[in-house]
């Protein structure tokens, strides 16, 4: 059957713990290292380029799922966070347990109906792991557009995607599958179209996710070992991730040091002001 979005992120949302939300395959214990692993990154690499400096009072969060991120913003000093998911049922939880502090929408990024009201615009929007699941071109160029709507002059947008240093790692469309890793300039395109310019695009994390390329096939190889015998003892006995993840922290910050990025990009693209 092919991919349909709302059901199946419908279902995934059922659990409600962070398996829902990343590596759907492995246990929650270790998706939250996953996720532990990539905000320690972020946490550096946004201080490096200045994107939190000073911190914007208010941010806009595509693709919110259960709320993971909402804590680390809160704690650099971001007041409000309002985001959009596509999944009601996401969204009703979100209102419930941050509504206080930020609203939460219904959004379908993609769609012709533009998904948040345009005259709302934010000083800082990201997308996490988020449009790699929107397979179809078309509407995956129209969410990139909209997603670059959202940035104010001045703005800042950050994208977690795996995004492609080489092209020739590829794939074409396929129905069934729900999630794509796509060149640099598939996703650049229309954000440059959208009047953003960008700041930088580097590694989010070395081993701490699935590897999509390397700068050969030997290289590619290691990095998959790696990613399997980590995700194949989680995968068999989930107690395990309480001594794999600290093991996979300090690994992949030893391999951040080397300039490999061979699995998640994070790219910082800004609005510039008139």
């Amino acid at each position: 059957m092919s991919y349909q979005a709302s059901e199946y992120w419908g279902d995934l949302h059922q659990r409600d713990d962070t398996s829902a939300v990343g590596q759907s395959g492995l246990p929650a214990a270790f998706n939250a290292w996953l996720y532990r692993i990539l905000a320690r990154n972020l946490g550096r690499l946004l201080h490096r380029h200045g994107v939190l400096d000073p911190a914007p009072a208010r941010m806009f969060e595509v693709g919110s799922g259960r709320g993971d991120w909402i804590g680390f913003w809160r704690q650099r000093g971001i007041a409000r966070i309002d985001g959009g998911d596509l999944v009601p049922q996401a969204v009703e939880r979100l209102n419930e347990r941050f509504g206080t502090t930020g609203t939460f929408v219904v959004a379908e990024f993609g769609a012709e109906l533009t998904p948040v009201a345009p005259e709302r615009t934010y000083p800082l929007v990201t997308v996490f792991n988020v449009l790699l699941h929107i397979t179809d071109d078309r509407l995956f160029q129209r969410a990139l557009a909209q997603v670059a709507g959202l940035v104010e002059p001045g703005g800042r947008l950050v994208l977690v995607e795996p995004i492609l240093f080489d092209s020739a790692f590829a794939k074409p469309y396929d129905p069934k599958v729900t999630s794509r890793a796509r060149a640099l300039e598939t996703y650049e395109a229309p954000l440059l179209a959208s009047g953003l310019e960008r700041v930088n695009v580097g590694a989010a994390v070395v081993l701490a996710n699935n590897p999509i390329e390397a700068r050969s096939q030997a290289a590619l190889r290691r990095y998959r070992r790696s990613w399997n015998w980590f995700a194949g003892r989680a995968r068999r006995n989930p107690a395990s991730s309480r001594w794999l993840g600290p093991l996979l922290l300090i690994g992949d910050r030893v391999a951040m040091a080397t300039g490999a990025a061979p699995s998640s990009k994070l790219a910082i693209y800004r609005r510039p002001t008139p």
